[in-house]
């Protein structure tokens, strides 16, 4: 992965520190926590966007003298109106040592309300999304122990959703984006999970048993979304993983075994979870 993409990650993080204990972190960035600092694997490149998603409560307390939005703006990034609104969905972009960052805030969508955009703290305004409550409410906290690379000595503590809840999430939302190659990146950030956290694979299983006990229609969607798109080796989801994976994955399968690949490891995932889960 790019050094570059890496530091100014970290140090977005580093702006934001008096808040990383109510934000949790999500996107793409998340399998990269997973595998550097969960699992300890510097060495695997899971894919993801230079976009950071930062999840919050629908109301975020100040923490000390500055909000979020000062935090950020006095840090050089611009507050950019994305809607017209009331209040606007804003995004806060900038530029971090050369690399262009843009950050997102998100929160729970509650109620039938179509998505929202609400203002959860004084300068801050998050987009409201359905699913958003089981990565903010199910999360590990991992500290990363690299921050020296960007000039801090210094330990950052940070919050991200289990893994469990992340690829609940994932195969809930995949079909609600309108834009074809996000869908085919949600699964693939599944995939990649499934099968290269092989070490904590038996606390992903023992996770969705919690998971399927508080949010059961979820789960029942989260199974009927997989199996629609996992019929065959030549189903859409299939097709669309294959389309994502990196030139350095899985170098001793040609395309047709990676997309019989897929297609096992989606099959055997979703029946574990009809076997042992459902009622």
């Amino acid at each position: 992965m790019n050094d570059l993409f890496i530091s100014g990650f970290l140090k977005t993080l580093r702006i934001l520190n008096d808040y990383l204990s109510v934000i949790v972190i999500g996107g793409g960035w998340v399998p990269f926590i997973y595998y550097r600092y969960l699992l300890g694997d510097k060495a695997h490149e899971p894919i993801r966007t230079r976009d950071i998603d930062f999840m919050v409560q629908t109301q975020v307390p100040v923490i000390g003298s500055k909000t979020v939005d000062q935090l950020l703006v006095e840090a050089g990034f611009e507050a950019i109106f994305k809607s017209r609104a009331i209040p606007p969905l804003i995004h806060y972009e900038g530029n971090i040592d050369g690399l262009d960052v843009e950050i997102e805030f998100l929160t729970e969508q509650k109620g039938s309300r179509s998505d929202v955009v609400l203002k959860v703290q004084n300068g801050l305004h998050a987009e409201a999304l359905r699913f958003i409550s089981i990565v903010i409410e199910n999360v590990i906290e991992v500290t990363i122990d690299d921050t020296v690379s960007v000039g801090d000595m210094s330990a950052l503590k940070v919050k991200v959703p289990t893994p469990s809840a992340y690829i609940f999430h994932k195969g809930l939302v995949f079909t609600r984006r309108r834009d074809r190659k996000k869908r085919a990146k949600d699964l693939y950030y599944i995939f990649d999970i499934i099968t290269g956290c092989s070490r904590i694979k038996p606390d992903i299983m023992a996770g969705f048993e919690g998971l399927s006990q508080k949010y059961p229609a979820w789960l029942q969607t989260f199974i009927k979304n997989l199996k629609l798109y996992f019929e065959s080796p030549s189903s859409e989801g299939v097709l669309w993983v294959a389309e994502q994976r990196p030139s350095s994955a899985f170098p001793g399968l040609n395309e047709d075994q990676f997309k019989r690949y897929v297609f096992v490891t989606f099959e055997e995932f979703i029946r574990n979870l009809s076997v042992n889960l459902q009622p």
